[in-house]
């Protein structure tokens, strides 16, 4: 008998305990990784909140925000900067970015309180690092986002994995009531050439693991890992070959619920993935007996998901079932 060949490397999943469920939130932060994976769960239910302060790439800026959630810190006008007509913060997003300052200032802390409210019901967070690469500027320190100012003005530097390890000791005490899941980001940063981005992965990558061994609390899921060898190929990239595609982040998501969600939570997923699914129906004719009996059927099945489930809510899908939306 020939000897049976395997065409990729796979990846050794955690043997975790920890769980994930409809009951508790949980919070991601970090790079547009982090945002794919929460994107899922929102899809199904969960109660996720997301990156507060945008999509933010290096630790360091990371953590600063991270900070502020935990106290309740909301800015104040005169943390605003200017450039091209448009408020911004240095700690935050492009996102957060508006040409009134009053609306700016009033995004960002609205991203901070809701995140700050839902601590409370968070048992767990998801920090996904990208870049250990960061941009400093003067008077300020490390950015989280260049905001669109010539590079000019800035210093970049790679972190070293000791200042990477002291920023989290940093907030040592106030994670140590949440289980800690960190991941890094697939997403290769090649503005700065490969082996720059080589050693940004493995200054996180080596920084993660000193954490991991010192916290009984962190953890670490091989996100980078599944992508770049278990899909070690160019069509899991989109065109810019640099972002994993859908196909590629669904590979990861499935990993990942596999790792940290039981039996039960997987097939309430399934069940609401079913209802989400067949709101996208869309009928040659919605007035036909037959499609508003099809609308009764799908209103019947989440209430009755609801009776049996009462932190699921389809208010929404409701919505959007009887307007065909």
């Amino acid at each position: 008998m020939k000897k049976k060949q395997v065409f990729f490397t796979k990846v050794a999943l955690p043997n975790s305990e920890l769980r994930i469920d409809y009951q508790q939130s949980t919070l991601f932060l970090g790079s547009c990784f982090a945002e794919y994976m929460a994107m899922h769960l929102k899809e199904s239910k969960f109660n996720v909140v997301v990156n507060p302060f945008g999509i933010v790439y290096n630790p360091i800026s990371m953590l600063k925000g991270l900070k502020r959630v935990f106290k309740g810190k909301t800015y104040v006008v005169d943390e605003l900067k200017a450039h091209n007509n448009k408020y911004f913060s240095f700690d935050h997003h492009t996102s957060f970015s508006n040409l009134n300052k009053d609306v700016c200032l009033k995004k960002i802390n609205e991203g901070l309180l809701l995140a700050a409210r839902e601590l409370k019901n968070t048992k767990t967070i998801v920090i996904t690092l990208g870049s250990a690469w960061v941009y400093e500027y003067e008077n300020f320190g490390i950015v989280a986002n260049c905001h669109k100012i010539p590079n000019k003005q800035f210093t970049k530097r790679l972190l070293s994995v000791k200042e990477l390890l002291m920023a989290f000791e940093g907030v040592k005490k106030e994670l140590s009531i949440y289980n800690v899941i960190f991941t890094v980001s697939p997403v290769r940063h090649v503005k700065e050439g490969l082996h720059k981005n080589n050693l940004s992965k493995a200054t996180l990558l080596l920084a993660i693991n000193n954490l991991v061994a010192q916290n009984v609390n962190y953890s670490y899921f091989p996100a980078y890992e599944i992508v770049i060898d278990e899909l070690r190929d160019y069509r899991f990239y989109t065109t810019d070959l640099v972002h994993p595609t859908a196909m590629a982040i669904d590979y990861v998501w499935i990993k990942f619920i596999t790792t940290y969600c039981n039996e039960e939570t997987i097939e309430l997923m399934d069940e609401v993935e079913k209802i989400k699914t067949a709101i996208k129906h869309k009928p040659f004719n919605f007035d036909s007996k037959e499609h508003q009996q099809f609308i009764r059927n799908q209103i019947s099945d989440m209430d009755k998901l609801v009776m049996k489930y009462p932190f699921l809510d389809f208010s929404e899908e409701k919505i959007q079932i009887k307007e065909g939306a």
